[in-house]
């Protein structure tokens, strides 16, 4: 059965309407995240650089600017998300504004770090949930905090032991009847 050609015009045209409305409201809420965006990459970008020349590290241009736009191409994936989740919800929880800020969350720790780590103030997330605990009025003394840290090191160590990393003996590993032959060969060439 062949679809009139009328129904077809009528149904693209449709989709085609919506489609540019749903974007048109997705860009309106997400331009201005965007530029937010992009401003707290470059002050991160600004403070990495300014770290850098006060410890006297070399560090390549290329290499500077190669990850902060990684880091912008993943915050505007997020943001260009949040705000298309945004406007699907009819714009009622705000998505597109949390997603920003929990970016500026982020990327002001890190700015706010490399503004202080040339003064010998190292700022991270442990330190920050040490400082925390101290002031929780449950009263988390030094000693305690470093023993919850132990345990949660504890913890990774052993989750990652259970890994295989790659790097083990090959006879330590179990066989496998599809590359064993090929590991003997590489072995006897090399």
């Amino acid at each position: 059965m062949r679809i009139p050609e009328p129904v077809v015009m009528f149904a693209s045209g449709s989709v085609t309407t919506a489609v540019s409305l749903f974007w048109q409201q997705s860009v309106s809420i997400m331009l201005p995240w965007l530029i937010t965006t992009f401003a707290v990459v470059i002050a991160d970008l600004a403070a990495g650089i300014r770290k850098s020349h006060l410890l006297r590290v070399h560090v390549s241009p290329t290499t500077a600017i190669r990850e902060t736009m990684g880091k912008a191409v993943v915050y505007f994936g997020f943001v260009m998300s949040a705000a298309m989740i945004d406007v699907a919800a009819d714009g009622n929880m705000k998505i597109a504004k949390w997603c920003c800020l929990f970016i500026m969350v982020v990327e002001g720790g890190s700015v706010v770090s490399n503004i202080l780590i040339p003064y010998g103030i190292r700022l991270s997330p442990k330190a920050i949930v040490k400082f925390f605990l101290k002031k929780s009025p449950l009263g988390v003394s030094d000693d305690d905090a470093d023993a919850f840290f132990k345990m949660v090191r504890k913890e990774n160590e052993k989750w990652n032991k259970r890994k295989y990393t790659g790097d083990q003996n090959i006879e330590n590993r179990p066989p496998n009847p599809l590359f064993d032959d090929y590991d003997k060969e590489q072995n006897m060439e090399g």
